[in-house]
């Protein structure tokens, strides 16, 4: 089994990551950090809760992380808001406020996110996959206070910026731009990151078809997955339809099942990855010198410019399908 934590900004895709992630025989988590993102850390930390305790997984910690990004809501004008109004918003529906699963009655692990990672690296035997599929603010700020985690981290497979697909401005996906800093820190590390963006999981778009699937498997997180999916589909037709109709993407899942089965994403390609961190129009922006333009730049990430959609809808159904 493969150790891994999750990092997490919960709402509806994340919510199907940690299930996957949980029900794997392949992967042991250790543990799940929140963090600032699809809502406030109140809300995803909340929401993480409700995941773990609806799975039957209470032993697994959820630890809650960072409330605000590393810089960018200090510089005046730069910080955009999220253009989310509310659950009665009919483009809000992606997420909204909370997973529409019974409230937690287990609380959060004492302490912070980002000082049990740090301790929980640093204590490894450097055998620890982190999967974050949120803002990244958890995992740069445990690289500022402890640099040494770097050499402990096995790998980092994140979910997160687009080379050719954006969502939030006419240059960024959510994540990067919601803490661009972060994202450049971590991806300045020098760990072994591969990059799970936009490119890949609107490939990996699974179908309502496939929701109806996972509805009749019966299980408990199969269930769940077709209601969201299903959710997800409806928002997605009005916020940002598919060029087919008939699928949405998954984003997070994407990332916990390339740990499980590399082979789900397609078209990888080692490259040099640099984010816009200077505040005008690109802000957030991920730069992907996939045309290897700059002769200096060495590549530092494995980026997915596509995935196996059968493959990635096929898996899910086997681990969320399991009783």
């Amino acid at each position: 089994m493969e150790k891994v934590i999750l990092d997490v900004d919960t709402g509806t895709d994340d919510a199907i990551a940690i299930m996957t992630a949980l029900r794997s025989p392949e992967l042991e988590v250790l543990g799940i950090c929140s963090v600032n993102g699809n809502r406030g850390i109140e809300f995803t930390t909340e929401n993480t809760l409700r995941v773990v305790e609806y799975m039957g997984a209470c032993d697994v910690p959820v630890h809650k992380g960072c409330s605000l990004p590393m810089v960018v809501s200090l510089t005046p004008g730069r910080r955009k808001e999220i253009p989310y109004t509310g659950p009665e918003d009919p483009e809000d529906n992606v997420h909204g406020d909370y997973v529409e699963l019974p409230p937690a009655t287990i609380s959060a692990a004492p302490g912070n996110a980002v000082s049990w990672l740090v301790d929980t690296l640093m204590k490894s035997a450097g055998d620890i996959t982190l999967i974050p599929v949120g803002p990244l603010t958890n995992i740069a700020m445990a690289l500022r206070i402890e640099p040494a985690i770097a050499a402990k981290i096995k790998r980092i497979v994140l979910m997160g910026g687009g080379c050719r697909e954006v969502n939030i401005t006419p240059t960024s996906e959510f994540n990067f731009w919601i803490d661009p800093e972060a994202a450049k820190i971590v991806i300045d590390s020098g760990c072994d990151i591969t990059i799970v963006p936009l490119d890949a999981t609107h490939a990996a778009a699974v179908s309502i078809e496939d929701a109806k699937e996972l509805r009749r498997m019966g299980t408990k997180a199969s269930v769940v997955s077709a209601d969201i999916i299903e959710r997800r589909w409806s928002a997605y037709k009005n916020w940002q339809p598919m060029d087919d109709i008939n699928t949405v993407p998954v984003h997070d899942a994407l990332a916990v099942c390339a740990v499980i089965n590399p082979a789900v994403l397609k078209n990888v390609v080692s490259v040099h990855v640099d984010v816009d961190i200077n505040g005008g129009a690109s802000d957030g922006q991920c730069i992907c010198d996939v045309g290897k333009r700059n002769k200096r730049d060495v590549p530092n990430a494995k980026v997915a410019l596509g995935a196996d959609k059968e493959l990635f809808a096929a898996m899910l159904k086997e681990i969320l399908g399991k009783q």
